[in-house]
């Protein structure tokens, strides 16, 4: 099988597929219009995050981020190739990481906007390394001219709070983006949200923990630094859930 000039390259010059599933994900391929995000190679085997440009023209609300997994068995001139489709960039590398990649080699090489802050990236890390936790039930794309975007997830270790919000939205004006992880009780919860946005986003009980220790830490500092023991201080200034059957589009 001999493959045309793509903005990914799959690398399956003179390669067959090794099963079904694989001649798909092929398939695929050809209709798709993918410009790569992130890859990572290590020898015959691939990881590719690419963003799905045809996805626009398709079924309202497609997910336009794909991530591949590419193992080529050049001995019996085949290949293995697997593919999932996300609203969230981070899920797209989640869903790599689970398959083996490591999760520091898939930072874009493509110019992105970039995480408006420290709690974005955060929030990005807590989904890349989430193993299985998080299950994606529901999403609403960035696409056009939009500038919000969200994926729903159930976290199966979470018994009290189990549904997931993380929200991202666009900054145009300053190349950037925030996510957010919001955290309800069940899905009726955050339909209610998403439509009526009157409160702020609910924290996710996570990040409230990291305010706390960070807290607690500055307090100890404070302490420590006008302890009566150390003496005087010169100079010193205290620094199972059921997926909904329809919310909007995305379901």
């Amino acid at each position: 099988m001999t493959t045309t000039d793509y903005s990914v390259d799959f690398r399956l010059d003179d390669l067959e597929p090794a099963d079904d599933r694989s001649s798909e994900v092929y398939d695929l391929t050809w209709i798709g219009d993918y410009t790569p995000i992130s890859r990572h190679d290590v020898g015959e085997r691939s990881f590719i995050v690419a963003f799905d440009a045809s996805a626009t023209w398709g079924i309202p609300n497609a997910a336009n981020i794909a991530a591949f997994d590419v193992v080529r068995d050049a001995s019996q001139g085949t290949f293995s190739m697997r593919h999932s489709e996300h609203a969230t960039l981070a899920f797209a590398q989640n869903w790599l990481v689970n398959r083996g990649c490591p999760s520091e080699a898939l930072a874009p090489a493509l110019d992105l906007p970039a995480p408006a802050d420290p709690l974005s990236v955060r929030v990005e890390d807590r989904v890349r390394r989430s193993g299985t936790r998080l299950e994606v039930v529901g999403y609403q794309v960035i696409d056009g001219d939009d500038v919000e975007g969200w994926s729903i997830a159930v976290d199966r270790q979470d018994k009290e709070l189990p549904v997931r919000l993380f929200i991202e939205t666009v900054q145009p004006d300053r190349y950037s983006y925030t996510l957010r992880e919001g955290a309800f009780a069940d899905h009726a919860a955050v339909a209610n949200w998403l439509e009526q946005r009157s409160t702020p986003l609910p924290e996710a009980p996570e990040y409230r923990l990291d305010a706390e220790s960070l807290r607690t830490s500055a307090a100890l500092a404070r302490t420590t630094a006008v302890s009566p023991a150390a003496g005087p201080c010169v100079n010193s200034t205290a620094k199972p859930v059921n997926p909904p059957q329809s919310l909007g589009r995305s379901l």
